[in-house]
């Protein structure tokens, strides 16, 4: 920093130097001792930028500025600027940028120099004030930026692991009691394969790594799992339809997306009706570049009078706002009565850019 405060200072005396020398080219006088002169005067500030920075960055933090700041600006002002020009005639008394007149005593160089540069000074204390104040507001905005991205991350994370933790024991006993079942009724080969099914889904659900987004080829394995084990109280009732287009397998999507929607799927679409139940899960590119998932059911339909943002449950509540947090208002989600019958839940994605962040 002080070197481009010295760059600017060379920049200046070469400024001054060659406005005071062109009109007097014919007076014998050195331009380069002009130009050593100024230079080595016009350097103080660059030195002296760390000290007006600090005081400018702490007026930009208290409002209203108290009076024991302003007495401290002007005093420091006042001070820089004195010894500034003390320090400018002394060493015009080294230079002797004039030769060969000669300087007629430091008093005399004193006043013709606060005379000539004073108002220059000044512009210079407080153009260094408001850039202090300005990069200090800067950082701080910078600082909270971070902190609330942390913060986002942090309850991201969290909703994460929510989510994780609700998956275990929410459909858990459903399942528990359909292996019982199965056992009362003699038919162990089924009840060992729905138990290992189960331990299978509860191993994937704790060690799947707690990234926020994940390839949509793995959500559906693991949404895959976890209809089978809802296949043991539906049976051959249930149909499942998997609707997804060639290429989508790899896009990101959020972790734990399908599960939840899945699960709405049965809880209130199939588990109200009895019959014939039908589930599709479908994926398809949309002509922006993102993706469109979506969760149908042939189920009971949506209550009347149904509003997502009132009536949205846990799993739902929890997609939003991981897909807030993930992609602002660049993704959607939506809600709403199949024709025919049934519910369909709609997730638009954005295009898979900058996610890398986002899933770190």
């Amino acid at each position: 920093m002080i070197g481009l405060g010295l760059l600017a200072a060379g920049l200046l005396a070469l400024s001054i130097s060659a406005q005071t020398y062109l009109p007097m080219r014919g007076h014998g006088h050195s331009f380069w001792r002009m130009l050593g002169w100024q230079f080595a005067a016009w350097s103080f500030w660059p030195l002296v930028t760390p000290v007006v920075w600090r005081l400018g960055g702490r007026l930009s933090i208290e409002r209203p500025l108290p009076p024991r700041h302003v007495v401290q600006v002007v005093a420091l002002g006042a001070l820089l600027i004195g010894v500034h020009t003390a320090l400018a005639a002394q060493l015009s008394l080294w230079f002797q940028p004039f030769t060969p007149a000669t300087a007629a005593g430091f008093t005399a160089a004193l006043v013709a120099l606060f005379g000539s540069q004073s108002v220059t000074d000044i512009l210079v204390f407080l153009l260094l004030l408001f850039v202090g104040s300005t990069l200090e507001v800067s950082a701080r905005a910078r600082q909270l930026a971070l902190r609330e991205s942390r913060l986002e991350t942090a309850l991201a994370k969290a909703n994460l692991e929510a989510l994780r933790l609700e998956i275990q024991p929410h459909f858990l006993f459903n399942t528990l009691n359909s292996i019982a079942a199965l056992i009362r009724m003699k038919a162990n080969d089924q009840a060992l394969e729905m138990l290992l099914g189960l331990s299978a889904l509860m191993r994937a659900t704790v060690d799947r790594e707690p990234t926020h987004v994940t390839p949509l080829a793995a959500e559906l394995e693991f949404v895959k799992r976890y209809i089978e084990l809802h296949r043991a109280r539906y049976g051959d009732r249930l149909d499942v339809r998997y609707v997804v287009a060639a290429g989508c397998e790899r896009f990101p999507v959020p972790t734990f997306l399908l599960q939840p929607l899945v699960e709405n799927a049965f809880r209130h679409g199939l588990g109200r009706r009895a019959g014939q139940g039908r589930i599709e899960l479908g994926a398809a590119p949309s002509p922006d570049g993102g993706l469109r998932v979506w969760v149908g059911d042939d189920g009971v339909g949506l209550s009347p009078g149904f509003d997502l943002d009132r009536d949205a449950g846990t799993g739902l509540s929890n997609i939003r706002v991981r897909l807030q947090q993930l992609y602002g208002p660049a993704s959607t989600m939506a809600i709403e009565r199949r024709v025919g019958g049934g519910t369909m839940v709609t997730v638009q994605l954005p295009p898979a850019v900058g996610l890398a962040e986002a899933s770190a």
